[in-house]
């Protein structure tokens, strides 16, 4: 017989775990389930935070995109048209009128990217003195402001001075309206404007002060701009 070194039954891995057979068996002890009313507010706390969260995000970028958003979709596919009869006025149809309207829209068209360009000479029925000059274009502006005020320095490139030019209130279609007054060879007049997201126009009113040429503007536009 071979001669092996002796073996301890302790080094027996076996042995080592093996439960004593006196010893009383071993009961894990319980865990505690959360109670389900807690884990219900818990998981409601959680959603309710992340929702105040997204909410806020949401509404921080309505705030600040959303109205001007929303006037660029509303406002950015605007159509000129100029109707036989706008705001009490008719327009001049002679060989005239179709001559000065011309010359609005050439002045226009060098000095702005537009899609689409009218111009005419609105009488007024009552005061052929009083007859109405308009000029406008259509096409996306990113600034309606900015080129409302390059559309006044225009006209002073053309030889007129308009001064004290202000915004005055735009009306139901909004964007934004100034008026100025300027000096010609036949008299004051008016110089009024509008812009927004779509259209540039302006207009001219001789011998009327700045409250009737801005509601006349108004009423005109209503008339002429279509989206």
């Amino acid at each position: 017989m071979d001669n092996h070194p002796a073996v301890r039954v302790e080094q027996v891995p076996a042995a080592r775990s093996a439960p004593d057979p006196a010893a009383p068996p071993l009961i894990p002890e319980p865990v505690e389930a959360p109670e389900p009313g807690r884990a219900r507010r818990s998981r409601r706390w959680w959603l309710a935070m992340t929702g105040s969260v997204v909410g806020c995000g949401v509404l921080a970028a309505a705030v600040t995109l959303g109205p001007t958003s929303y006037r660029m979709l509303t406002q950015k596919d605007a159509t000129l048209t100029t109707p036989p009869q706008a705001a009490g006025l008719t327009l001049d149809t002679t060989d005239h009128a179709q001559s000065t309207a011309d010359d609005l829209r050439t002045v226009l068209d060098a000095g702005f990217t537009v899609k689409g360009s009218v111009a005419a000479v609105y009488g007024d029925p009552e005061n052929a003195n009083r007859s109405v000059l308009f000029v406008g274009g259509t096409g996306f502006l990113s600034r309606p402001d900015r080129e409302l005020t390059a559309l006044f320095s225009l006209l002073n490139d053309q030889g007129g001075t308009v001064g004290d030019v202000h915004a005055v209130d735009a009306g139901p279609l909004g964007g934004t309206m100034k008026c100025g007054s300027a000096k010609s060879s036949d008299g004051d007049l008016t110089v009024c404007g509008w812009a927004d997201y779509g259209s540039l126009a302006m207009a001219m009113f001789p011998d009327r002060d700045e409250s009737d040429s801005a509601r006349l503007l108004r009423d005109l536009r209503s008339a002429i701009e279509k989206r």
